[in-house]
């Protein structure tokens, strides 16, 4: 996998997901709470800056090609 340095994008606590932007890949990744590396409630917010892993996420799936793992606030 590959370490990239982004920004979350938006970011939805009712679903417990959002997308992150990075300027090293060509579209969003989805990001999922379970990913977020923090104590207590795993959240973000739009514009908060992150490092996170990317693996490629299947074609179509929530209409984004790339999912994120180990998302850490910068």
């Amino acid at each position: 996998m590959q370490i990239v340095d982004g920004v979350c994008v938006w970011w939805s606590d009712d679903d417990g997901w959002g997308a992150l932007r990075s300027d090293e890949l060509e579209s969003e990744v989805f990001a999922h709470f379970s990913a977020v590396n923090m104590p207590g409630y795993h959240s973000l917010r739009a514009g908060q800056r992150v490092r996170f892993e990317v693996e490629p996420y299947p074609p179509g799936q929530d209409g984004y090609f790339f999912r994120a793992h180990n998302v850490t606030i910068t």
